[in-house]
């Protein structure tokens, strides 16, 4: 099948460019933009659009994670809400409130020990499994983390994530260490495209599988810290995003990882404006729509590699 990435990026622009609008001038009341007074002026640009922002960033994050896990470990089902990265995070950050609230960055510090805590432990078990028990390794990471995370917060739930709260002193936080995140994915994304062939042909050309499969692991898990230190667990991004890009901009990773930003983004926001609209004046959170979209991709994506696997 001929990809056409120009025709991709430029449908996906158009359709996030009408999210946009939508997400930012419909909620529990819809809002003219001709005709503002200071209590819409309030709730557009203090309440919405923050919360848009927060939103865009943090699924532009978790899809390129996503794709960098997948290259990296080579594993199609890789996602770091999958793979315990998440749960990880989320519970050094509710640990490092507890323990030190009053250092600065407290949440992002612990959130990314959290994260790299759960990543050596995953790689522990790398070389020694398949890539579908791999998965389950971390899954049961994940299920572990969020048990200790209850035993020290019961009423903690590691998935019920609104961007409801989102400031604007919290999104710039959030923004400056996403943009630094996204520019240095960039910038590595034509590294994920040698380890599309084996170890052994790369250490031919020179190229050291290591510290290649290092970068991209760690780039992937800073995304998901800041994430999770930000807005919290958000599942099946890091799934969804990057088989959709593949599909429609081909398997090369300097396509791949733009594209996943703006996919990303555009699932995220959707996911959350589809929340705040279905059940005014109440939300469901991204999360929950998240599930509700992810679990039936992921069932999918299994039952594709299945079929590929049994057909030869």
């Amino acid at each position: 099948m001929a990809k056409h990435p120009v025709w991709a990026y430029l449908v996906l622009l158009i359709a996030l460019l009408i999210l946009l609008v939508s997400a930012f001038l419909q909620g529990a009341s819809t809002i003219s933009i001709t005709s503002l007074d200071a209590g819409q002026f309030n709730t557009l640009f203090n309440i919405r659009l923050p919360r848009i922002v927060a939103a865009l960033v943090s699924g532009a994050m978790l899809a390129v994670a996503g794709a960098f896990f997948q290259a990296a470990l080579r594993n199609a089902i890789a996602d770091p809400s999958i793979l315990g990265i998440s749960a990880g995070a989320s519970l050094f950050q509710l640990i490092g409130g507890l323990l030190l609230p009053a250092l600065l960055f407290n949440k992002f510090i612990f959130a990314l020990i959290g994260g790299g805590v759960a990543f050596l432990l995953l790689m522990q078990f790398q070389k020694q499994m398949d890539p579908y028990r791999l998965i389950l390794i971390g899954v049961a990471l994940n299920a572990m983390f969020v048990g200790i995370q209850q035993i020290f917060l019961p009423t903690a739930t590691t998935t019920a994530v609104s961007f409801a709260t989102s400031t604007w002193s919290t999104v710039l936080f959030l923004v400056i260490l996403g943009i630094i995140g996204l520019m240095l994915a960039l910038w590595l994304a034509p590294w994920a495209n040698y380890l599309k062939i084996g170890d052994a042909q790369l250490k031919t050309l020179g190229v050291s599988v290591v510290w290649v499969r290092l970068a991209l692991l760690l780039v992937a898990v800073y995304l998901t810290s800041t994430v999770t230190a930000s807005v919290g667990v958000l599942p099946f991004i890091g799934i969804i995003v990057p088989h959709v890009s593949r599909y429609f901009v081909g398997h090369d990773y300097r396509q791949v990882i733009p594209f996943s930003v703006l996919a990303g983004a555009f699932l995220l926001l959707l996911s959350d404006t589809v929340g705040r609209l279905l059940v005014i004046p109440n939300e469901i959170t991204a999360a929950t729509i998240l599930a509700v979209i992810g679990g039936p991709f992921l069932i999918f994506i299994l039952a594709r590699q299945g079929g590929r696997r049994h057909a030869n």
